[in-house]
This record gives structure tokens, C-alpha cells and sequence, in this order.
């Protein structure tokens, strides 16, 4: 979300901004989705073929070198993560922690991928031959996991549910919010950088906006039910498709093509709809108001 300007309380001018402009981080960006494609997708793709045909390694050999520095990228990002919320000085944990230990609700879901996509790797690796077919399945199980996930939260914050526990900053006993809102809060509080105070300014202006609301709720549906929808596909995909070579190429290309052409989608959609939440915002006010 993209907001100029200090962090102010709501008035008649315009709903409670957001404490981060985007443009002033997009170098930052450019190097973080950088990296996270060089591991992730360009290091599998091009290690396993060279490493096996080129420099004529075997083929479990060829995958695990390709697996480990995927493996090694993420426990660097989720071990820099939980630092950053398990610190005594943290300023970015939920503001409903109490414990050093109680991480917020991305965290718990970037573990749970982690453990999947190890189990999946772990067990292509150890068949004779290794499966080249499973290790290309990681990117596809977390599109099914965090589609899941939104869908899940968001069934339950349109029947409003009351949380059970906490949820990142809403405390036990507040009704649940869509999943997309709860990662938003934590990725740019923790992983931008932005601390409590972004927490803090989304909650108020998800209370304060319809509009907001509407557009938050759009967008979880939006991920939600295209990550699983493309995630399923792409696994029955890579489970018939006859070379192996292939659906490896798949595997690793498909999930990133959709996530790009989603989040293109999301940039203009997110833009358009702020732009009409703050020319309508007297307007709707005052309905309020009446």
C-alpha cells in the first residue's frame, strides 16, 4: 500500500495514511525480489541442467546443490526474520506479544512452508533415482499453502468468526480480518522495516475506511483463490506430464510468471482504489457522520 505523508490521525482531508511510500524504498525492493529470484527460481533452473549434463554429476548430486542453496537462502531470511521479532529490543513484534516467542502469523506460515517444502525435497532426493519430478514441486505446494491459508482466513472474517487466539496485532476474542491484511502488517512491519507503527496506522485504517475494507477483502479473494486455483493445476500438471526435465522447468518458471502478472495486476488495482477512497472520503464521511 502506498501512502504519502506523516502518520497523522484520520480527518475530513483524507482516511489515516500509511507510514510508507514505496517509491522511496524501490531500490531496496529491486535488490530483496532480486536475490529472492536468483535463489529461488534462475539457481535451480540453471544448476541442475549444467551441473548434470555439463560437468556430467549424477543426478542427486546435481539436485541437492541446486536444493541446498535454495535451502540455504530461506533459513538466512527466516533466521534474519526471527532475530529481528525474538530481539529484546525488538520495536516490529505484534502488539499483542507478551513473549519473546510469539511471532506473528507470517512467520507461523513461513516455518510451515519451510517443513513442507524440506519434506517434499528430502523424499524426491532420497527415491532411487531421485525424483526430478518432486523437487520441482516446492513452488506449486506453497501456491496451494498460502492460497489455502487466505481462503481459510477470509471465509472466516466474512462470517465473523471471533479469533480463538491472537492474530499478529488483533488480540483472543476479536473478530478475524483477511488474511491478505494480516501479511501485509507483518512482511512491512518486520521484513520493511517499518516496526509497530505501521502495524498500528494499517489497523486504524482498515477501522476507519468501508472502502479499504472492500479493497482488502477483494484482494484476499483475489490471492487466495488464484494461488490455489494455479497451485492444484500446476501439480496435477507436473504429476502427468511425461519428461521429468520439463516439468522441472515448469515447476520453477509457472509459480513466478503467475506471481509477476498477479502483482502487476494488484499495483494498478491497489493505486486505482486509493485514489477513489481519497477523492470520496469527505463524501463518505459525511454519510457516516449522518
Amino acid at each position: 500500500m502506498v501512502e504519502q505523508g506523516s502518520y497523522q490521525l484520520a480527518g475530513n482531508h483524507g482516511p489515516p495514511p500509511l507510514p510508507l511510500d514505496l517509491r522511496e524504498h524501490k531500490l531496496h525492493i529491486l535488490l530483496q525480489w532480486g536475490i529472492i529470484l536468483l535463489t529461488s527460481c534462475i539457481a535451480p533452473l540453471v544448476l541442475y541442467p549444467s551441473l548434470h549434463w555439463g560437468a556430467d554429476l549424477s543426478l542427486k548430486i546435481s539436485l541437492s546443490v541446486s536444493s541446498a542453496i535454495l535451502g540455504a537462502s530461506t533459513l538466512y531470511s527466516l533466521g534474519i526474520r526471527t532475530w529481528r521479532l525474538f530481539k529484546s529490543t525488538s520495536n516490529c513484534r505484534p502488539r499483542t506479544s507478551e513473549s519473546r516467542w510469539s511471532f506473528d502469523f507470517f512467520h507461523w506460515n513461513y516455518l510451515l512452508g519451510f517443513v513442507l517444502v524440506t519434506i517434499i525435497i528430502v523424499v524426491g532426493l532420497t527415491e532411487d533415482p531421485p525424483s526430478v519430478r518432486m523437487t520441482a514441486l516446492p513452488p506449486s505446494i506453497l501456491l496451494v499453502q498460502v492460497g489455502l491459508t487466505l481462503v481459510i482466513v477470509g471465509i472466516l472474517a466474512k462470517l465473523r468468526i471471533r479469533q480463538p487466539f491472537a492474530v499478529s496485532s488483533m488480540p483472543a476474542g476479536t473478530e478475524f480480518r483477511p488474511g491478505i491484511l494480516v501479511i501485509i502488517e507483518d512482511v512491512v512491519a518486520v521484513d520493511g522495516g517499518r516496526g509497530g507503527i505501521y502495524r498500528l496506522a494499517l489497523m486504524e485504517r482498515y477501522a476507519a475506511s468501508l472502502r479499504f475494507q472492500r479493497l482488502i477483502e477483494d484482494l484476499n479473494w483475489f490471492w487466495g483463490f488464484g494461488g490455489l486455483f494455479m497451485g492444484i493445476v500446476l501439480i496435477c500438471i507436473l504429476a502427468s506430464v511425461g519428461s521429468q526435465t520439463f516439468a522441472f522447468g515448469l515447476g520453477w518458471t509457472v509459480p513466478w510468471i503467475w506471481a509477476g502478472v498477479w502483482a502487476v495486476i494488484t499495483t494498478y488495482w491497489v493505486k486505482s482504489a486509493l485514489r477513489e477512497e481519497k477523492l470520496t472520503w469527505s463524501e463518505s464521511q459525511k454519510v457516516v457522520e449522518v
